[in-house]
């Protein structure tokens, strides 16, 4: 998204991470959550808005300092945390004897977190959770929530790798309908500006695969433009997908085993290892069912975001949720992201819907008669194909 003040901004988007963390105002940030939200790739200003504004519960060591710079915070998040510590803590309340345990401050870097990933998986207000249409476990009974074996990690991210190449293929050999819609709210929280874009993903008659505009009204953003980084956004990094063939690029860490509604599943985080010109990664954190091996739930934001003399390039922090179709496939259904954009020359608070739907599987027999843009009758099918890598 770009800053119309400017010349090239683009969009940043708070989402479920933050939500979560939202809910819980009153209580401290832990380590744990600070990580997650290093991870996911929450901008250093909302992280440092947060410690500021809810405290932490932990004292910050030279060996947490480390792991959170290596999980991306910077010299501002840490002095806004070593400032954090030095405040007097309030006076402590005394609970009721029927109170609910809090959760532990145990601060150890390998402390599990599955506390503060069970708090993710919350549906959000905008949109639907992970499906519960996965192969159903026995009702009423507790799930299974144990930790794999370490040496059990490397195949369960092998196995689930590829079978991300297999949906990925399976994916391909769809027609599907993509609406996508982003919001700019002015000071009083109105919305000041909507972007909207529909399209159909087809094959032409020769069977190549083309996407067809079916609704795009006049853009009325005041103040963000949609950069073409954007729009590959919306079509390849949103609905991430991490395949056996882009594995080796991402350095993948397990997190958790936690129930997203009806399911259980394994939490990665992921990020890549080296950045190339031209390239776009996905970084923060996949939620894979353990038992289909394949992601439901992705959380992050599109890497890395480029700075040109003409201005700011940002990216959402989204989440996208999964269904299963033709009870083989988890395919992307709705992708939601909220939050104000920190752009050098002023804040913007924006949203972003997107939604995948009508999926059917291509046979080679059906006959398309039209692949061009329904408001554009004169223009030339698009292509799918990836944007070529910068030198």
């Amino acid at each position: 998204m770009a800053k119309k003040t400017v010349t090239r901004l683009a969009l940043v988007v708070l989402v479920c991470l933050i939500g979560a963390l939202a809910r819980g105002a009153d209580k401290p940030l832990t380590a744990d959550d600070l990580r997650l939200l290093l991870i996911g790739g929450a901008a250093p200003a909302k992280v440092v808005s947060l410690i500021e504004e809810r405290g932490i519960s932990f004292k910050l060591t030279p060996e947490l300092e480390k792991n959170f710079r290596s999980d991306g915070a910077d010299d501002s998040v840490i002095q806004a945390l070593k400032t954090a510590q030095d405040k007097p803590e309030p006076p402590k309340v005394e609970t009721p004897a029927k109170a609910q345990p809090s959760r532990s401050t145990d601060t150890s870097p390998d402390k599990k977190i599955a506390d503060t990933l069970n708090d993710l998986t919350r549906n959000t207000p905008g949109g639907p959770g992970p499906v519960t249409s996965s192969p159903a476990k026995p009702k009423n009974t507790k799930a299974d929530l144990s930790d794999p074996p370490a040496g059990q990690v490397p195949k369960i991210i092998q196995e689930f790798a590829a079978k991300e190449k297999v949906f990925k293929e399976a994916r391909n050999n769809y027609t599907y309908h993509q609406s996508n819609k982003v919001e700019e709210f002015g000071a009083d929280n109105e919305i000041d500006g909507v972007y909207e874009q529909e399209w159909d993903i087809l094959y032409d008659d020769n069977g190549q695969r083309i996407e067809r505009v079916t609704y795009a009204p006049a853009d009325t953003l005041k103040r963000l433009i949609l950069t073409k980084e954007e729009l590959y956004n919306f079509r390849n990094i949103n609905p991430f997908v991490l395949t056996s063939d882009e594995l080796q690029e991402y350095e993948v860490k397990y997190l958790g085993h936690v129930k997203v509604d009806e399911i259980t599943a394994y939490v990665f985080s992921v990020r890549p290892k080296e950045i190339a010109k031209g390239r776009q990664y996905f970084q923060g954190v996949i939620w894979v069912d353990d038992r289909d091996l394949q992601i439901v739930k992705s959380e992050g934001k599109p890497v890395p975001e480029p700075k040109t003399k003409g201005g700011e390039n940002l990216f959402p922090r989204f989440t996208t949720y999964r269904e299963q179709i033709d009870g083989k496939y988890w395919f992307p259904t709705f992708t939601t992201a909220e939050d104000t954009l920190y752009f050098s020359s002023g804040s913007v608070h924006m949203k972003e819907i997107i939604r995948y739907s009508e999926y059917k599987q291509f046979k080679s027999k059906t006959r398309i008669l039209s692949a061009t843009p329904t408001d554009q009758p004169n223009a030339k099918p698009i292509q799918e194909t990836p944007p070529k890598d910068k030198q």
